[in-house]
């Protein structure tokens, strides 16, 4: 099955809970005796995220901070659910990803996805009218202008304001595929093949999730034609399968 994310969450909050509930005297520290209580609050994957939060919370003396091992959930919590780029719950694709025992311990059981294959090409990108050509134009602007690494977001985000396509800063660049998707101004090309994405014309917005070697933010771009990109400097287009693609109207 594919995981969801509130599953996941509540798996990290039993955890958190055995944790603290096991410290009896409120020492922030837990004994044999009190690790062996908290791992009788658990079960299964929480009983192995349980575990290795031990493991890494262990201190010299043999007793585990409580502390440190809450912050470990937490802190893998988060990395789960960043390898859950398109936040339609995690997958064994993408728990095979993590490569944190807790965060893998917290995704356990997660099936499906297989190896990431790129979609099928439709072979209908259609025609990009002048609003798209103001948008390539804004965004290589904006890219040469910046010239930064890691503030793709920043930089698409700019340039869709100077073309008059202004929207509300996000901070991932992966959260803007849902936000396109909902915008009257936008339209979205579905399955479209890696191939498709570098022969793509000046102007469309390419989102990039977050589980396709980009950060845990994700990618978005502006493509320019022939090949390049748009974001905050301008590059070469980079594809990894996992892409929507969305081109404005008129």
């Amino acid at each position: 099955m594919t995981l969801t994310r509130t599953q996941v969450s509540n798996r990290a909050a039993a955890v958190r809970t055995a944790l603290a509930r096991a410290d009896g005297n409120r020492d922030g520290r837990l004994s044999a005796t009190e690790q062996r209580r908290a791992t009788g609050l658990v079960t299964g994957a929480n009983d192995v995220a349980l575990r290795e939060a031990f493991k890494q919370g262990r201190m010299g003396s043999g007793f585990v901070s409580v502390s440190k091992s809450r912050g470990l959930v937490s802190l893998a919590l988060s990395r789960a659910l960043a390898a859950d780029g398109n936040r339609n719950g995690i997958s064994a694709t993408e728990r095979a990803r993590l490569s944190g025992p807790i965060a893998r311990a917290l995704t356990q059981g997660a099936t499906g996805g297989g190896a990431v294959q790129g979609p099928k090409p439709t072979g209908n990108v259609g025609t990009f009218g002048p609003k798209a050509k103001k948008l390539a134009a804004a965004a290589k602007r904006q890219a040469q202008m910046m010239n930064t690494r890691g503030w793709c977001a920043r930089g698409v985000n700019r340039a869709m304001k100077a073309a008059g396509l202004g929207t509300t800063p996000l901070p991932s660049a992966y959260m803007y595929a849902n936000k396109l998707a909902k915008d009257s101004r936008f339209r979205e090309i579905p399955n479209v093949s890696d191939a498709q994405i570098r022969k793509l014309p000046p102007g469309a917005i390419v989102v990039y999730d977050a589980s396709g070697g980009r950060t845990r933010h994700g990618h978005i771009m502006v493509t320019l034609g022939n090949g390049l990109e748009a974001s905050d400097h301008v590059a070469r287009i980079s594809t990894h399968g996992r892409q929507r693609v969305f081109v404005p109207k008129g």
